[in-house]
């Protein structure tokens, strides 16, 4: 007796209309938890500077095949998400001044640098370090965020940045761990982070002041004298080093002003192109297999030898389905492939509007060619220019009795 083919065709149409519709959607709050508020005003000596350098774009972390971004996009975001973090550090008024650095070539009391792991307009993900000037690393931890279907709803838009919680967990974060450090150690770091940049200027009148272990940290044995004449002058030029720092700012937050619209139209356009492109991937993979067993399913009932004319007709619908399943599968295929070309040539356009910055100061004009990281170079060079010709004739550090 030959073995029943009935239920065939409804186990059949079952599977295909199983593949075919597999889809899901998953829903999230777009509500954004604030900063940690400061119990009390911080004394400004305790208040630690801050600089962020400017994050690692992650290039590495791209894949041509998947990525919706592309490396020109990521050195924009590199620029636009440090500054993002520094301008959320600088609102909590639990620091002193927080600078994008570039280069981190600036000597500073708490250091923050970042990769861009993963970045796609939908999801943020990025890999932060903070560790202070003595060399003591406070922590290295990833963050996330995923965006709800309303982060870019105008009205919404308005209000903050889309990824605004997680600029906000990294302060938050950065926060409680300078509450763990007492009093004396932030006026130490303070006091180190002076030292370490009069040593770029004298390290032979400066090395004594400080001992550095074997874990490369810095440790405190004498104080300057508050009456040292050479310190004072260093002083007055890491003050204009500081000032250069601060008109460093104004180009980053002008290309921050004129990157916001293309970059947010990006980001949106990515975040639904890639909700769309893992959409159509789903769909494209549902129904290549749907096509391949109801190919298999059709081979399998004209196989049989059935006489019931059902069951062959339902064997050959099976393989006609099958094929068409298969071959739309490939077409959405080609589909997704067309959206990523089309956001990969946006992307490169938006990168394309990065250009080198010339910087022209209050007191004189100084002339600098290149990116802002090789002019900030540059005035390093005049800086020290400035040390040696006007240091002359001074006498000799002197220091404090007291030891730390």
């Amino acid at each position: 007796m030959r073995p029943t083919t009935a239920g065939t065709p409804i186990v059949l149409f079952t599977i295909i209309a199983a593949l075919a519709g597999c889809n899901s959607q998953t829903v999230r709050t777009a509500s954004v938890q604030t900063t940690t508020a400061v119990l009390a005003p911080i004394p400004e000596h305790l208040l630690l500077d801050v600089g962020v350098d400017i994050f690692d774009p992650g290039i590495d972390y791209l894949d041509e095949e998947t990525s919706t971004s592309t490396p020109s996009v990521r050195k924009a975001e590199s620029v636009y998400a440090a500054y993002s973090l520094a301008q959320t550090l600088q609102g909590t008024g639990s620091w002193g001044a927080v600078r994008l650095i570039p280069g981190g070539q600036s000597e500073t009391d708490v250091t923050v640098s970042g990769t861009i792991v993963d970045s796609d307009g939908e999801s943020l993900k990025l890999q932060i370090t903070v560790t202070d000037i003595s060399g003591q690393q406070w922590y290295t931890r990833t963050y996330s965020q995923t965006l709800s279907q309303y982060a870019y709803e105008p009205s919404l838009r308005q209000q903050q940045e889309p990824f605004q919680q997680l600029y906000n967990d990294i302060a938050n974060d950065m926060y409680e761990h300078m509450l763990r450090l007492k009093p004396v150690q932030r006026e130490e770091l303070r006091v180190i982070s002076k030292l370490r940049f009069a040593q770029r200027f004298a390290p032979q009148d400066y090395n004594d002041f400080m001992t550095i272990d074997s874990r490369g940290r810095y440790k405190l044995e004498r104080l300057p004298a508050t009456s040292d004449p050479v310190m004072a002058w260093i002083d007055s030029i890491r003050i204009r080093d500081q000032m250069f720092v601060d008109r460093l700012q104004d180009h980053y937050a002008a290309f921050k002003r004129r990157l916001e619209e293309p970059y947010d139209q990006w980001r949106e356009a990515s975040y639904h192109e890639t909700k769309a492109l893992r959409k159509l991937k789903g769909e494209a993979t549902a129904r290549k297999l749907g096509g391949v067993l109801s190919v298999l399913a059709g081979i399998a009932i004209l196989a049989t030898g059935s006489s019931n004319q059902g069951a062959r007709a339902a064997g050959v619908l099976g393989i006609g389905a099958g094929a068409y399943l298969f071959k739309t599968g490939l077409d959405r295929g080609a589909e997704a492939q067309i959206h990523q070309a089309a956001l990969k040539e946006m992307a490169d356009s938006l990168g394309a509007e990065i250009a080198p910055y010339t910087i022209v100061l209050a007191d004189k004009t100084v002339t600098l060619s290149g990116t802002v990281e090789e002019q900030y170079a540059q005035w390093r060079v005049i800086l020290n220019q400035i040390y040696l010709a006007e240091i002359e004739g001074l006498p000799a550090p002197t220091y404090t009795d007291e030891q730390q």
